[in-house]
């Protein structure tokens, strides 16, 4: 029994091979946003500029504890008390704003800013950017003179709304990164906001609608 020729025409037979797996469906692109990033945009603490008000407070008192010890030292039955030390009554204070200044430390990133501040007990704040609505640039002549700025985050918490950094290095070129993150941030996480007075609406809206009544 002879075995017919091969059709040239027909399809090959596959052999053993490796499983193709089926395309996939992908989601649309813009329906899930990548996540931010968290790069580090700040680590450290202000310029020590930014509390020159306070260190000239302390050392006017300084001065004015030593006017008034010369003072003092014109009277005749006071020339032998060391009232010079009058002028060292700021000194504690000053130091110690020097401390509170230089514990006072932030660490900025594309996703947070996290604050860590005290001297005797340490306190750490971290505030998410997509809870950030508003960020601000501020500048008085002060600021102007000492090349500072006051970069104001403005919140959704009810207890601090607001979060100021003062005195930070590369004020202008920090506070455009934190408004592109910011915006990044919020797209990301997508939060949703209930503005005071209508959060029975917004509820009735997640729960299908109004409450019914009988």
């Amino acid at each position: 029994m002879q075995t017919p020729p091969a059709d040239p025409s027909a399809a090959p037979i596959a052999g053993p091979g490796p499983t193709v797996p089926p395309p996939q469906a992908q989601p649309p692109v813009g329906s899930s946003p990548q996540p931010v990033q968290d790069e580090l945009l700040f680590e450290g603490i202000a310029k020590h500029s930014s509390h020159i008000g306070t260190y000239l407070m302390w050392v006017a008192v300084c001065v004015a504890g030593g006017v008034f010890g010369w003072a003092l030292l014109q009277v005749d039955a006071l020339k032998d008390y060391p009232l010079w030390v009058l002028s060292l009554v700021g000194v504690p204070m000053l130091l110690w704003s020097y401390l509170v200044h230089i514990k006072h430390k932030y660490k900025i990133t594309r996703r947070r800013v996290e604050t860590e501040q005290g001297v005797l007990s340490t306190k750490l704040d971290t505030l998410e950017l997509w809870r950030v609505l508003d960020v601000r640039y501020e500048r008085n002549l002060i600021d102007q003179i000492f090349d500072n700025a006051k970069i104001i985050l403005i919140g959704t918490d009810q207890t601090h709304p607001s979060l100021v950094l003062h005195g930070i290095p590369n004020h202008r070129q920090l506070f455009e990164r934190l408004r592109d993150a910011v915006q990044a941030a919020r797209h990301t996480n997508r939060p949703m906001e209930l503005a005071p007075g209508h959060g029975s609406h917004e509820l009735d809206m997640l729960t299908g609608g109004a409450e019914h009544h009988h």
